[in-house]
């Protein structure tokens, strides 16, 4: 799952975020988009269903960010 942030500024922040559980692979593909990967048996809307929560969470933190989430 690649997630896109308007403020790149703000990417680092979300790399910490989403990388607190062992089980989540983070990687950074451009100044302002992470890709997200589950480690384990989760299949794809498993995946996607705990991206999106996690998203959800962090953009309480950043209400004045807009986030995309692609495939």
């Amino acid at each position: 799952m690649r997630v896109k942030v308007s403020n790149p500024a703000l990417v680092r922040r979300l790399e910490l975020f989403l990388a607190f559980d062992q089980n989540v692979v983070v990687t950074r593909i451009a100044d302002d988009e992470v890709e997200v990967s589950f480690l384990g048996s989760l299949n794809a809307n498993a995946q996607q269903m705990q991206t999106e929560l996690r998203i959800r969470a962090w953009i309480a933190a950043y209400p004045g960010s807009v986030v995309v989430m692609r495939e």
